[in-house]
């Protein structure tokens, strides 16, 4: 039952946010504050529950009446915490924050009659969600740091939205016969097969990218192989009836994997 509620309630794709914040700080050997840390932590469950269990609820009519009033309840608390610890942080850091939670709101919130959003639209939904986790956990834990090299900035922002790019396709993959079929998701448009060749030519354009850094850190290269390497394989196993927490938990947890391997070869 915890371990249940660990996953719905958001919590889980909420750490991993935070570790890929964590794999930014040990990149580029940069100090991420405690308020930062925190701040995107109870927004990232505020909003994801927001999404799951309001703008989505339809997806999850199986809650009963007390789970939905857990969630209620925890993502308010959220809300209320994620706002306290991000008025401690730059007006620099707000704007990105602000920035992240329009496009956010350009992707669930219906734009046209019938409830049509810009989630409706396959693959745009994969490349928001993906500029979203870019902005949270690259550029604004970034912001400011004096001597950055903002090639090497640069070239982590764009691995940074094929991984989460990747990160999504099993989710796509599971749902995508419970999806509309005018989504026209990534798997929808073109199959299951060809959707895991795409996979792996991402994955390894991902891990090639490192070399076009400037000053890779320690242990960088090795870690981004095995990410691109632990990404393909999961979508290469990944089916439309996939175990319920294989997408969740289990490929929702390798970037803290990855930031347990990076700290690792760094010390």
């Amino acid at each position: 039952m915890v371990f249940q509620w660990y996953v719905r309630a958001s919590i889980h794709v909420s750490l991993c946010l935070i570790a890929l914040v964590g794999f930014t700080s040990a990149v580029f050997d940069s100090e991420v504050s405690a308020a930062y840390y925190l701040a995107l932590f109870f927004g990232s469950i505020a909003g994801y529950n927001t999404i799951k269990y309001g703008l989505e609820s339809g997806r999850y009519l199986g809650l009963l009446a007390r789970e939905r009033r857990f969630v209620m309840v925890l993502s308010a608390l959220s809300l209320g915490m994620g706002c306290y610890f991000l008025i401690q942080l730059p007006p620099g850091v707000w704007l990105l924050f602000l920035l992240a939670g329009f496009i956010t709101a350009l992707y669930a919130v219906p734009l046209k009659p019938g409830g049509v959003n810009l989630r409706s639209y396959g693959f745009l939904k994969v490349m928001l969600v993906a500029l979203v986790w870019t902005i949270l956990s690259v550029w604004a834990p970034l912001w400011g740091l004096e001597n950055l090299n903002s090639w090497d900035a640069g070239v982590e922002s764009f691995q940074r939205v094929l991984w989460v790019f990747l990160l999504m396709l099993p989710f796509e993959i599971r749902d995508m016969k419970s999806d509309p079929p005018q989504m026209k998701s990534i798997p929808q448009r073109f199959g299951l097969r060809a959707t895991r060749y795409i996979a792996w030519g991402i994955a390894v354009l991902f891990a090639l990218a490192t070399g076009m850094k400037d000053a890779p850190a320690v242990g960088e290269y090795e870690v981004k192989i095995i990410v691109a390497l632990l990404m393909g394989l999961t979508i290469a196993f990944a089916t439309e009836k996939q175990h319920r927490y294989y997408a969740a938990f289990w490929v929702e947890g390798i970037p803290l994997a990855a930031l347990g391997l990076l700290l690792w070869f760094q010390h």
